[in-house]
């Protein structure tokens, strides 16, 4: 069980969060050390501190409330995590264990965040069958104008190809969903580790994006979509374009759906038309010439 609440938190910081040393991966790395009072579990490995329960003397500190609420206003790195944990939020063995552990969860103080939640689990269980192997990480903590799931592309891959499915908003637009399909800046590393994986992402953009072959010029139906710096529009739900490298943005995909209504089967319609770009980036395209 406390390999599985590791999992679970891990699941919860924010990707940006994470060490700069070691995997993306949910599973421990090294010993997993587990401590228990009578109001907290605290859990560390090679790379992080976490704390469900009381006290703060942890990198990443969940409070495990009766439902989740609301913890502090954000966007802040790390710290108190800004939704708390329930019962709810968990497999229902796990959540046994914990409060067989620690208690009870504690009264409610604070804005509910339960539908948030619940959507969230929504969108996650329209998707991950399509994505199989990527990993998850709630976005809550870092961002002032959406919330939702960064799933990052499989560490076999050696790639920084990102999705962000959930919700966004802006001083022009109310919450409505959101999905971005995106890579990391060329050249610009946050960790000594990726430098092999950003260069194999600007090859693999250069093919998504290819005139004769690309997956994405496939998607847009026009060969030559990505020879003019502006966003190209799909005939999609919503808002949905390709913006093309020239363009100068990270994002290839940018999508915002027209309301909150059917937002988990909007997300799963996007991701359906991406998985023949999806696809290529498991392969290292070093020695072919993509022109």
């Amino acid at each position: 069980m406390e390999g599985r609440l590791f999992a679970r938190l891990w699941e919860e910081i924010d990707f940006d969060d994470h060490p700069l040393e070691g995997g993306h991966e949910p599973q421990p790395e090294g010993e997993l050390r587990v401590k228990a009072t009578p109001q907290q579990i605290h859990l560390e490995d090679d790379r992080i501190s976490f704390i469900i329960g009381a006290g703060n003397d942890a990198d990443s500190i969940h409070r495990w409330t009766k439902q989740s609420v609301k913890m502090n206003e954000g966007p802040e790195r790390l710290g108190v995590h800004r939704w708390s944990l329930s019962p709810a939020c968990m497999d229902s063995d796990l959540a046994e264990w914990i409060s067989n552990r620690i208690g009870q969860p504690s009264e409610n103080y604070g804005e509910s965040v339960v539908e948030n939640r619940a959507l969230l689990s929504e969108i996650r269980r329209r998707v991950e069958s399509l994505l199989p192997e990527w990993t998850w990480h709630l976005e809550v903590d870092n961002k002032a104008d959406r919330w939702g799931w960064y799933v990052r592309a499989p560490a076999e891959w050696c790639s920084l190809f990102t999705l962000f499915l959930g919700v966004g908003w802006n001083q022009h637009f109310s919450p409505r969903g959101f999905l971005l399909f995106e890579r990391a800046p060329p050249g610009e590393l946050d960790r000594p580790d990726e430098k092999e994986a950003n260069r194999l992402d600007g090859l693999r953009t250069v093919a998504l994006c290819n005139s004769s072959r690309g997956a994405l010029s496939h998607l847009a139906e026009d060969m030559e979509w990505a020879n003019n710096p502006k966003p190209f529009s799909l005939n999609l739900p919503g808002k949905v374009e390709l913006w093309p490298p020239s363009m100068g943005r990270w994002p290839l995909l940018f999508a915002r759906s027209e309301s909150m209504d059917g937002i988990p089967d909007w997300h799963a319609d996007i991701i359906e038309r991406l998985i023949p770009a999806i696809s290529t980036l498991s392969t290292k395209i070093d020695g072919i010439s993509w022109h």
